[in-house]
């Protein structure tokens, strides 16, 4: 099901673009400008969005502080290697979308 809802949204993502990109085609220089600026404007306001969202979360601020003194420590046993954080997201997601077939 994960995976369904998941393609759907790309797909709805995909069309979007699609339409996004010929109204671009369109448009005169200037309003090109405009359209570059108010982009650039909605990144701003997701990224701050998204940040706000986290430093309003208690638990995760707590995660956080408590990551940057064990980093600040050198406890590297409280860490895990990368390559082990994207074998587990692959594995998780794998898992999920087996559960749709």
């Amino acid at each position: 099901m994960y995976a369904k809802k998941e393609a759907e949204k790309l797909d709805d993502v995909v069309e979007y673009q699609r339409r996004v990109m010929e109204k671009i085609k369109t448009l005169s220089l200037e309003r090109l400008k405009v359209v570059l600026d108010f982009i650039e404007y909605l990144e701003e306001k997701e990224e701050l969005e998204a940040t706000l969202e986290v430093l309003k979360d208690e638990e995760t601020m707590e995660n956080i502080k408590a990551a940057d003194d064990a980093w600040e420590a050198r406890r590297m046993e409280e860490f895990m290697p990368w390559e082990k954080v994207r074998r587990d997201v692959q594995d998780t997601y794998s898992q999920e979308c087996s559960k749709d077939i």
